[in-house]
C-alpha cells in the first residue's frame, strides 16, 4: 500500500493571486461543463474560484450534477440544502489535490491527501483500468489544463471516516493490503452504505498463511480473494448489543455463524475488540480469517468465458467454450444480485446492462456442480 502525500500550504491556497493567463481549471473545464453547473455553484458560493485559477498544480475530482443529485437525496434536502451545508468548503476542498496527477500515474491502493487533510482519498485502480476515488468512479479522466487536471467522478465524496479508515488506522496491514488487492476500496468506503466489518488481526493472517504454507503474499494471490473477504462483511451496522446466536448472511452470500455462549464467537473465530464505529459502520476485530466454503463447486478454467466488451457501457455478451451454464447472476461490488438471466447452456448470449450506474461487478455463471465468476467493468 502506497502512502502519497499532496498539499499545498494553506497560506498559498488563500492566496488566490490571479497571475496565469494560461488556461485553468475552473475556467476552461468545470464552467462549460454542462453537466457541473452545481459544482460550478458551489465553488463561487464558497469562494474558492480563485484558487482553482491560480495555483500552479492542481488535480480536482469533480463530481457530476447527478452525483449532487445523489448526495442531495441521501441527505433528505436538494441542492440548496447542499448548498447550505456549514461544510461544504469542507467538502469541496477534499475533491482536490495540490499536484497534477493523471490517470497514468495512479496505482492501485494510493492513498492520497487533499486539500482539506481531515481524511486521505483512497484511490483505486482495477485490472480493468477504472479508477475511482473513495467509492466514486472516474467517467471522464485527464481533461487538461494548464495547471493541472480534471477527473469527473460519478459521485461526492465525504471526508468522514469509513471501516476502511478503521483498519487502516489501527494498524491492520494484512486486511488493508488484502481489501486492496481485491479492489473492494471502492465498495467499503462507499459513507452511505452500512456495513459490519469482522476483521482479522494481521496475526490472524499470518497464522492462516502458516497453516496453508505459504505467507501474506501468497494469501493475496488467491483467486477467491475478495469471496474471503466478503465473508467477513455483513450488511448493516450491527453492535454487539444487536448480535444474536445463530447464522448471519454476509455479502459473499453464505452466512457466519455467531455464537455467545463463552464470550462473542464469529464461527471460529473470537472477537477480541468489539464495536470500533465511524460512519459507514462498524468493525469487531477477530483473531482468526474466517474461510467460506468456496471448494464445493467445480472451478472452470476462466480462459473459457470470454466477456466482451470489457469495459462496456449497454450490453455485454458472453461466449463460452462449453455449453454448461443454465443461469447467470449480475451482482455489484456489495454483493447483491442486480440482474438474474437462464442462459439454457447456450454457448453464446448477450444481456443490456444499460440500466446499471457505471461501475465494477460480478458476473456469476451457474451450471450443474460448476460455477465461476468473473468481473467486468460499465463506463
Amino acid at each position: 500500500m502506497k502512502r502519497l502525500t499532496i498539499g499545498l500550504t494553506a497560506a498559498f491556497f488563500a492566496l488566490g493571486i490571479n497571475s496565469f493567463s494560461q488556461t485553468n481549471v475552473f475556467d476552461d473545464i468545470i464552467v462549460p461543463s454542462p453537466d457541473h453547473t452545481y459544482l460550478e455553484a458551489a465553488i463561487l458560493q464558497e469562494g474558492l474560484e480563485g484558487a482553482l485559477q491560480s495555483s500552479p498544480a492542481l488535480t480536482v475530482f469533480a463530481p457530476t450534477d447527478a452525483a449532487f443529485t445523489q448526495l442531495a437525496t441521501a441527505l433528505n434536502t436538494d441542492i440548496n440544502g447542499l448548498l447550505a451545508l456549514p461544510n461544504l468548503q469542507d467538502i469541496l476542498l477534499y475533491h482536490v489535490l495540490g499536484s497534477s496527477v493523471p490517470a497514468s500515474a495512479v496505482n492501485n491502493g494510493d492513498i492520497v491527501t487533499a486539500l482539506n487533510d481531515t481524511n486521505t482519498i483512497k484511490l483505486t485502480k482495477t485490472a480493468m483500468g477504472a479508477v475511482y476515488a473513495n467509492q466514486a468512479m472516474v467517467s471522464t479522466a485527464d481533461l487538461m489544463a494548464t495547471n493541472g487536471y480534471v477527473h469527473v467522478i460519478n459521485g461526492v465524496i465525504l471526508p468522514v471516516e469509513t471501516v476502511v479508515d478503521v483498519a487502516i488506522d489501527n494498524g491492520f496491514t494484512s486486511l488493508a493490503a488484502a481489501v486492496i488487492t481485491a479492489e473492494l476500496l471502492p465498495s467499503l468506503t462507499n459513507p452511505f452504505t452500512q456495513l459490519t466489518v469482522f476483521a482479522p488481526t494481521n496475526q490472524a493472517f499470518d497464522n492462516l498463511a502458516t497453516a496453508l504454507g505459504t505467507d501474506i503474499n501468497g494469501l493475496l494471490a488467491n483467486p477467491e480473494l475478495a469471496d474471503i473477504l466478503l465473508y467477513h462483511v455483513v450488511s448493516g451496522t450491527v453492535l454487539s448489543t444487536d448480535l444474536a446466536n445463530g447464522a448471519v448472511p454476509t455479502l459473499n452470500g453464505q452466512t457466519v455463524n455467531v455464537d455467545l455462549t463463552n464470550g462473542v464467537m464469529i464461527n471460529s473465530s473470537n472477537v477480541t475488540a468489539p464495536d470500533l464505529t465511524c460512519m459507514n459502520g462498524v468493525v469487531h476485530v477477530i483473531d482468526a480469517v474466517l474461510v467460506p466454503s468456496l471448494a464445493s463447486l467445480n472451478e472452470l478454467n476462466e480462459s473459457s468465458i470470454l466477456i466482451y466488451p470489457n469495459p462496456t457501457s449497454d450490453k455485454i455478451t458472453i461466449q463460452l467454450e462449453q455449453a454448461f451454464v443454465n443461469e447467470f447472476h449480475i451482482s455489484d461490488m456489495n454483493g447483491r444480485i442486480l440482474k438474474s438471466q437462464s442462459m439454457d447452456k447456450q454457448l453464446t448470449i448477450s444481456t443490456d446492462i444499460s440500466t446499471l450506474p457505471n461501475g465494477e461487478y460480478y458476473l456469476t455463471l451457474i451450471g450443474e456442480g460448476e460455477s465461476n465468476t468473473v468481473k467486468f467493468s460499465k463506463i
